[in-house]
């Protein structure tokens, strides 16, 4: 094991500051050198002095009665400019920009609205092929009718499921009645078992809408969505197109600091 200071190695201590500052922002709580040296496979004594590093610098606190490390309040500071500055959209933009220039179909970036028990888009990425159909862009929509919402009330609390549930209309496409809890509890297990939510014309008509969803460190957060005309599906099956958008979806999630349950 090589623990020496050169900053140009991958391996250096510039690298490894920014490791250890990645590692407490992902833990859940105090951590101890040994612990922090077993998960990043570097020398107790070296993982000491990174620590020490980050306390005089005010990006972590020691407490000498645990002999613990903790983010500090500069680690705070730094993150709240950044997160003021960078909204989840803006950031989701450029994820879900890919897949659309892949598929050249539309997709979104769906935000969970908690209060008001629905969903909004909130970022959009379109490619070359033209929508048969408008889509509703900062407008609380439906959880209850088609997969952007789907993907996000799957895991939430049942009775927040049974709430939104209750307060539901009809299908905005096609006029149908709002199903049952069970049947409803029932498609929402299989969506968080699959990781992703399928629709076939329930919140716009004719439209195929596939769904995955994106998590923040206080839980759900919202989805990606692709969404089609039915009628130009791309060829391959739902389920394939659903996996990629769970995969997009979890680095997603990974970049707006957030933890797949």
């Amino acid at each position: 094991m090589n623990d020496g200071d050169d900053t140009k190695s991958p391996t250096g201590t510039a690298q490894r500051v920014l490791n250890m500052l990645v590692f407490l922002a992902d833990s859940d709580g105090p951590v101890s050198v040994r612990h922090a040296a077993d998960k990043l496979g570097l020398a107790p004594s070296t993982v000491h002095r990174l620590l020490n590093l980050l306390v005089d610098g005010g990006f972590a606190t020691h407490d000498p009665q645990t002999s613990t490390y903790s983010v500090g309040p500069q680690f705070y500071r730094v993150a709240a400019r950044i997160t003021a500055q960078v909204s989840p959209s803006t950031i989701a933009l450029r994820a879900i920009g890919k897949i659309a220039q892949r598929y050249d179909e539309t997709i979104l970036f769906a935000l969970y609205m908690a209060r008001e028990r629905r969903i909004s888009f909130a970022a959009r990425a379109d490619g070359q092929k033209r929508l048969l159909y408008r889509i509703e862009m900062n407008t609380p929509l439906s959880m209850v009718w088609g997969a952007s919402g789907k993907a996000a009330l799957a895991y939430l609390p049942e009775e927040d499921i049974v709430k939104i549930l209750y307060e539901e209309g009809a299908s905005p496409a096609t006029g149908q009645s709002t199903p049952d809890r069970e049947t409803l509890l029932a498609e929402l297990a299989q969506i968080r078992q699959q990781g992703f939510a399928v629709s076939h014309g329930e919140k716009l008509p004719d439209a195929l809408g596939i769904a995955a969803p994106v998590f923040g460190p206080q839980g759900i957060l919202g989805t990606v969505c692709m969404t089609m005309p039915r009628d130009r599906a791309p060829d391959v099956a739902p389920a394939e197109l659903g996996q990629e958008i769970a995969v997009a979806a979890k680095e997603l999630t990974l970049q707006l600091g957030g933890r797949m349950p």
